[in-house]
């Protein structure tokens, strides 16, 4: 879609609107069910109950000892399983866990025992006791080189970094993914869309150059962002005071009614002062309240705020027949409770949720990992189906 001048583009401000954040909100973009908190979590309910205190303080002992680098001791499978489902928010657990992985680590270079992938579950762990530090420290330990090697470790650690507002730490690790030169797809569309909201929250002329660099270079590689990633990259734009951009990138999206992209244009088209032509996109869902693929009827709505950005714009007009057209259009939307209160900013950051994996034309798994070796888990509620917001 665009060549390297997009890079001169973004130096292009035009607009002057911005979408608000709410940053007072720390929220993740992937449901606890959609990188397997719940699967990881089932787990240390399960081991909870089938160990007594003594058993626990008993295993903690002899890990400590096992754990020791002087020690011949080998720190089996079974061990690092039930010591990362095990461990507590304190300084003693946190720090076993962590000598137990370096020794298991360096034990199995260049033999591996078996074929369990520690890393996402190692990552779900951190998550869960909310250690992004500590999660980001043991990712860049040279002693764990390999250990992490995994796409759903590097999303999952992204989220938590997301959620902890740790936005310039995203940008640190896609490109410590980059130079390991990992054999996993260029442009992982989990990971872009980690990294494209990072950017949008960040909201600094670096890190949109940036995103705009990256954009052009997933486009020359005819790589397709999901829309979650060009919603993002869109809004970006407009508070960067690039609201050509933003109206340009969100056409690539094939189905042009999802509520974020309807708002985004709305805004985009405002902040190039060409109000006029936001009025038939505002009349249009006055009479788009039908149903859906043979579902219910989806209400098709606009955010409070985005009509408060549109009347603003409207005053600057300054054109009475506009106004009042406006006017018209904005009480029949609150007549048919058309104006949500949910914020654009909260659209765009809203939970990543799991889908039904009988749905076939949902064919982008992104990050599940198997708890058993090389299969995927039996029990039907903890398979990961995927999520919904990609296509």
């Amino acid at each position: 879609m665009f060549s390297k001048s997009l890079i001169n583009l973004c130096r292009q401000g035009l607009g002057s609107t911005k979408i608000v954040q709410n940053v007072l909100c720390k929220r993740n973009l992937y449901e606890r069910a959609a990188i397997g908190l719940d699967k990881y979590e089932f787990f240390r309910e399960k081991i909870e109950k089938q160990f007594s205190d003594s058993d626990k303080l008993l295993f903690r002992e002899r890990m400590n000892s096992f754990a020791d680098p002087e020690s011949s001791s080998l720190i089996f499978t079974e061990d690092l399983k039930q010591i990362v489902h095990m461990v507590g928010d304190n300084e003693a657990d946190l720090t076993l866990v962590e000598k137990m992985m370096k020794k298991y680590n360096k034990q199995n270079q260049g033999l591996r025992f078996g074929n369990f992938t520690f890393g996402p579950v190692v990552m779900r762990m951190y998550y869960h006791l909310n250690k992004p530090d500590i999660a980001l420290q043991l990712f860049n330990d040279p002693e764990m080189d390999g250990f992490f090697n995994h796409l759903s470790s590097y999303q999952i650690l992204m989220d938590l970094l997301f959620i902890n507002e740790q936005f310039d730490q995203i940008l640190v690790v896609y490109k410590t993914i980059q130079e390991r030169q990992l054999q996993i797809a260029k442009f992982p569309k989990g990971v872009m869309m980690l990294v494209f909201a990072a950017c949008y929250k960040l909201n600094t002329t670096e890190s949109f150059e940036y995103a705009c660099k990256l954009w052009s270079d997933q486009q020359e590689a005819g790589h397709s962002p999901i829309r979650k990633t060009i919603t993002f990259f869109a809004a970006n734009a407009i508070n960067q005071n690039s609201p050509h951009i933003a109206l340009e990138v969100i056409t690539s999206v094939r189905n042009q009614s999802y509520v974020t992209l309807r708002n985004i244009k709305v805004v985009a088209l405002c902040d190039l002062g060409r109000i006029i032509d936001a009025l038939p996109l505002l009349r249009s869902v006055l009479s788009l309240d039908q149903p859906m693929s043979g579902g219910p009827a989806v209400k098709q709505t606009y955010c409070r705020d985005v009509i408060n950005l549109v009347k603003s714009a409207a005053e600057k007009h300054n054109d009475k027949e506009t106004s009042l057209e406006l006017e018209r259009i904005f009480n029949q939307l609150e007549e048919l409770n058309m104006i949500t209160e949910t914020t654009l900013d909260s659209l765009l950051c809203s939970e990543i949720k799991m889908i039904d994996r009988s749905d076939t034309n949902n064919r982008e798994s992104i990050v599940g990992a198997s708890y058993q070796s090389g299969r995927p888990y039996k029990k039907r509620e903890f398979r990961r189906p995927g999520i919904s917001d990609l296509l």
